[in-house]
């Protein structure tokens, strides 16, 4: 490529984040299409399912295949997924909107969220270092400027697992299919994000039973409401020395 800096040009080489796309097919024909960085396939879609409600272990996938859609190359080559669920999914219309993200509607109907019970689990001190551990695992961010990361600590704190996609939430996803099929504690670990934290992440967080969510970023109202809600804890602008908790103040060791 050649770039211009500072009056000058010169050819040279960077490195530039790839993207894909990953079908969802479901036994009753439904599918789902997602935009998504290709690796970590397997995980992601353990993660959505998770996330979406549709599971709650590993054992509730009873079939799962994975092939390339060889009529497509690079670019944007499209990897396909059929899985059969125990439970096969049924979506109902939704009773209570909380967010509505490129045109689709999502609701906490039939997701059986229950409140969580907060108690001590991790100290402020702990939350402060949490962004300098992440940020050494973040290096293909810093090599293409693309791509958001999802990180699960434990709370010493010590990184439990971590993923990175070209979208936030796909992000989360891969984070929680690490966790959920490496066998992880998701009911004592912090998920942090990079991404603006939406209701959607929220509502993924509480189906995973994960008690604390913190970004470097900006909490949304709609995830402030469910947080409050359900008891979840809520961490925004977790940065420097300094943070913004906006629910679940029990998460917090005095």
């Amino acid at each position: 490529m050649r770039r211009f800096e500072a009056g000058f040009q010169a050819e040279v080489d960077d490195w530039v984040a790839e993207e894909g796309f990953v079908v969802l097919s479901f036994t009753r024909g439904r599918e789902r299409k997602f935009v998504i960085t290709p690796e970590k396939i397997r995980e992601f879609v353990y993660g959505h399912l998770l996330g979406e409600g549709l599971i709650k272990d590993p054992g509730d996938v009873r079939a799962y295949a994975e092939a390339l859609d060889l009529r497509r190359g690079l670019p944007g080559e499209v990897i396909r997924v059929e899985v059969t669920l125990r439970t096969p999914p049924e979506i109902g219309d939704p009773v209570e909107i909380v967010w509505a993200p490129c045109g689709e509607t999502v609701s906490a109907e039939g997701t059986e969220l229950r409140p969580l019970e907060p108690r001590p689990l991790i100290s402020p001190e702990a939350l402060l270092e949490i962004p300098g551990l992440a940020g050494a695992e973040a290096g293909d961010f810093r090599l293409t400027g693309a791509y958001h990361y999802a990180f699960l600590f434990d709370p010493v704190p010590k990184l439990l697992a971590a993923a990175k996609d070209i979208g936030r939430h796909n992000a989360v996803d891969k984070v929680l299919g690490v966790a959920l099929l490496g066998g992880l504690d998701l009911g004592t670990a912090v998920l942090y994000t990079t991404g603006r934290v939406t209701a959607e992440m929220a509502l993924k967080a509480l189906r995973a039973r994960v008690p604390l969510v913190a970004s470097r970023g900006a909490a949304l109202l709609g995830a402030v409401t469910l947080a409050r809600r359900y008891r979840l804890g809520l961490v925004g602008f977790l940065r420097g020395r300094r943070f913004n908790l906006y629910a679940g103040e029990g998460w917090l060791v005095p």
